[in-house]
């Protein structure tokens, strides 16, 4: 049976609530390498464990359960792998704590608000003892579904993986990797596969995987259908939202955490652009810990 490693980014909906010590926020001030060293330690003290594929939720979370099974029902040996920005690369069925931090910016969780210093904290997350590599699941297939930011932190590891030469696909990502085949996102597609933005990738490599021709992840042959199937596919999306002041800004974000205190600013962005309202992610993410903490 060939064996197939799927790797997906973790999500910001929780099963449970963290405590304050697994909050990224709360951390120290400090440089990456002290706030790190104080984070790993909150982790490592944390009681309260359950399984990462029962840790995550929401639409994003079924779709890459969804792949998993996808690749199982086609007769594929899975092991599922979860990229997080508080634990690492771990199997789904490794217990950890629930806990919030995120590599996306604008998020009062973010690990850091310099995307320059996105590849060190995964440096030293490589180095827990529960995390694996890409590396080390290099002899096998992988297909990798990341964000942006997801990517950008774990690219020393796939530029490394690239360089290997194996049955690699990488849908989403930052930015083109030289010997390592991807997909990037195409926000036009969402419409055709439906869901979430957030899940789009997801949908994404689920629909390759079921149009794919070959025994491997890619082959030319697949990547021109799926050109000819994009091209008469795509649908741009005009949302056509208004820009508004900060001030009613913070008086929406105040409305809403005081009506849902554990809201996360991506999930408060998303009922404001939900609403209508333009508002640009970094801009949000100030003027989020701005007013969340006056409350």
């Amino acid at each position: 049976m060939q064996k197939l490693t799927i790797v997906v980014n973790c999500t910001d909906r929780k099963s449970a609530m963290p405590e304050s010590t697994l909050r990224i926020r709360n951390l120290p001030s400090g440089d990456v390498k002290s706030r790190f060293a104080a984070w790993d330690r909150n982790v490592a003290a944390a009681w309260k464990k359950v399984p990462l594929l029962d840790l995550y939720q929401g639409e994003a979370w079924l779709q890459a359960k969804g792949l998993a099974a996808d690749a199982r029902a086609q007769g594929f040996d899975v092991r599922m792998l979860v990229a997080s920005a508080g634990l690492g690369l771990n199997e789904v069925t490794q217990v950890a704590p629930p806990y919030a931090a995120t590599f996306a910016s604008g998020h009062a969780d973010s690990v850091t608000e310099d995307l320059e210093q996105l590849p060190r904290w995964w440096s030293l997350l490589t180095g827990r003892a529960q995390s694996t590599s890409l590396a080390e699941n290099s002899h096998q297939s992988i297909l990798m579904v990341l964000s942006e930011n997801y990517a950008r932190a774990m690219d020393e590891e796939l530029t490394d993986l690239a360089m290997r030469g194996g049955d690699y696909l990488l849908v989403g990502g930052w930015r083109p990797v030289d010997g390592l085949h991807r997909l990037p996102a195409d926000r036009d597609l969402r419409e055709s596969l439906g869901g979430t933005v957030s899940s789009l990738c997801l949908r994404m490599a689920r629909r390759w995987l079921a149009e794919r021709t070959g025994p491997k992840l890619w082959n030319q042959h697949d990547i021109t259908d799926w050109s000819d199937w994009a091209a008469v596919t795509r649908k741009s999306e005009n949302y056509g939202r208004r820009q508004t002041s900060d001030t009613e800004i913070v008086e929406i974000i105040q409305m809403l955490v005081k009506r849902e205190p554990t809201l996360s600013a991506t999930r408060a962005l998303r009922q404001v652009r939900d609403s209508g309202i333009a508002c640009e992610q970094k801009r949000f993410g100030s003027l989020f810990r701005d007013a969340a903490g006056a409350q």
